[in-house]
C-alpha cells in the first residue's frame, strides 16, 4: 500500500493551502449541479430541450454523482486518494466538454451524466483525505470549513450562469465548468499528496456488507438524504415554481435561489464554531431547522410572496448546512479504516435520493409549486423519521 504522505506523518493536519485546495476541488460538484439552475430560463426559451429535459439536466448529473461515488470510494481505499482524484477529474473534463459542445438534448444530458460520474471523486477524496489527517472535533471543524466553500459554489452559480448565458449563449456556463475542471486537474496533478494511511482496509465484499449493516451509516445516510432533498428539488423545479407563483423574472429567480443558499454557509459556520458539540446534536438541530423551512415553504401555497420563498429556502439551506458536515464527521469517525467507502456510502444515498426526487418533481402532473412543496415535505419527513425514530425501532427488536 501507499505509505502515508509526509504531510500526514509529520504534521497530522493539512497546512492552510492544502485545505483550501481540497475545498476548491470539493466545490466543483455543487457548482456543476447548480449551473443548470441558472441555465433553465435560457433553455426554456428554446435551446435545446423541453421542461422535462431541463429537470433531467439536474437529475442525470446528480445520478452520476450518486452512481460514481461507490467506485470512487473503492478506488480511494484500494489504490489511493491521488490516482482516484486524477482519474475522476479527467472523466469529468471529458463530460464537461461533451455537454458544452452538445448540439441536442441527448448529447447535453449524456455530457452532464459523465461529468457527474467524474466529479463523484471530488465528493469522496477531499473528505477521505481530511479523515486521514484529522479526528474528533478537529475533523468536524475541518469538514465545516470544507463545506463553506462547498456552499459558496451553489450560491453564486445560478446568477453567474444566467448572466453568462445572457451575454454569450447557453454554452458559456458549461464551458466555464470544463475550464474549472481542467484547472483543478492541473492543480491535483502538481500538488495532491497521497494521504491514505497504511492501515486502510482494502475494499472487499465484507467491507461493503459492514457499511450496509452499520447503524450510524444507515441512520445518517437517510437523514442527510432527507435534509438535502429540497436543494435538489428546488434546483430542478424551483425556477418554474417561483416564476409561476410570484411572477418573478429569470434574473430575480436566479439571484433568489443562489442567495438563499448562502444559508448553507451559515450552517457550516455554526458547526465550525461549535465543533466541540457532538455530531449527533448537530444532526438533530439541523433537521429541526429544515423542518421549519419546509413548513414555511408549504405556507407559500397560500401566500406566494418572494420574501416568504426566500425565508423558507434560506432556513432549509441553514439546516442542510448544519447536517452536512456533521453527517460526514459522524460516519467517518465510526469507520476510520474505511474512509473512502464510508464517504461513498453516505454520498451515494444522498445524491441518488436527490436525483430521483429532482426527476420526479420535474415530471409530476402538478403545478411546479405544488410539486416542489409536496416532494420536499415528503423527503424531509422521511429523513427526520430515519434519524429520530429509526434507532428506537432498532432498540425494541
Amino acid at each position: 500500500m501507499t505509505a502515508p504522505c509526509r504531510l500526514a506523518a509529520e504534521a497530522g493536519t493539512p497546512r492552510p493551502p492544502a485545505l483550501l485546495y481540497l475545498a476548491s476541488v470539493a466545490g466543483l460538484s455543487p457548482l456543476g449541479l447548480n449551473v443548470a439552475v441558472g441555465l433553465q430560463p435560457i433553455l426554456a426559451a428554446g435551446e435545446p430541450m423541453d421542461a422535462g429535459g431541463r429537470a433531467a439536466a439536474v437529475a442525470v448529473y446528480a445520478l452520476g454523482l450518486g452512481l460514481g461515488q461507490p467506485a470512487a470510494g473503492d478506488a480511494a481505499d484500494r489504490w489511493g486518494r491521488r490516482p482516484t482524484i486524477l482519474a475522476g477529474l479527467a472523466l469529468a473534463g471529458a463530460g464537461a466538454l461533451l455537454a458544452a459542445c452538445a448540439t441536442g438534448g441527448v448529447a447535453l444530458l449524456a455530457g452532464r451524466f459523465v461529468t457527474g460520474l467524474g466529479l463523484a471523486s471530488c465528493l469522496v477524496v477531499p473528505r477521505a483525505s481530511l479523515r486521514d489527517l484529522h479526528q474528533g472535533s478537529a475533523l468536524q471543524r475541518s469538514m465545516a470549513i470544507l463545506s463553506v466553500v462547498f456552499a459558496i459554489a451553489p450560491a453564486v452559480t445560478p446568477p453567474l450562469a444566467w448572466l453568462l448565458a445572457q451575454l454569450f449563449g447557453w454554452r458559456a456556463p458549461l464551458v466555464l465548468i470544463a475550464w474549472l475542471v481542467g484547472a483543478c486537474g492541473i492543480a491535483a496533478w502538481r500538488s495532491h499528496r497521497e494521504t491514505r494511511p497504511a492501515a486502510t482496509s482494502v475494499p472487499d465484499r465484507a467491507s461493503w456488507s459492514l457499511l450496509v449493516r452499520t447503524r450510524s451509516v444507515q441512520r445518517t445516510s437517510l437523514a442527510l438524504a432527507g435534509a438535502a432533498a429540497p436543494f435538489f428539488i428546488v434546483a430542478a423545479a424551483g425556477p418554474a415554481a417561483l416564476r409561476e407563483s410570484t411572477g418573478a423574472g429569470p434574473g430575480l429567480v436566479a439571484l433568489l435561489l443562489g442567495g438563499s443558499y448562502l444559508g448553507f454557509a451559515l450552517g457550516n459556520q455554526w458547526v465550525r464554531r461549535a465543533a466541540a458539540v457532538p455530531s449527533r446534536i448537530h444532526m438533530a438541530h439541523g433537521l429541526g431547522v429544515v423542518g421549519i423551512g419546509i413548513a414555511l415553504l408549504a405556507a407559500t401555497l397560500a401566500w406566494p410572496a418572494v420574501w416568504l420563498w426566500g425565508l423558507a429556502l434560506t432556513l432549509c439551506a441553514i439546516g442542510h448546512g448544519v447536517v452536512f458536515p456533521a453527517a460526514f464527521s459522524l460516519v467517518l469517525q465510526d469507520l476510520p479504516k474505511q474512509a473512502g467507502l464510508a464517504t461513498a456510502a453516505i454520498g451515494t444515498v444522498h445524491m441518488s435520493t436527490g436525483a430521483a426526487s429532482a426527476w420526479i418533481a420535474g415530471s409530476l402532473p402538478l403545478s411546479p409549486q405544488v410539486a416542489v412543496v409536496s416532494m420536499a415535505a415528503l423527503l424531509v419527513a422521511g429523513g427526520c423519521a430515519a434519524w429520530f425514530l429509526f434507532p428506537l425501532a432498532k432498540d425494541r427488536t
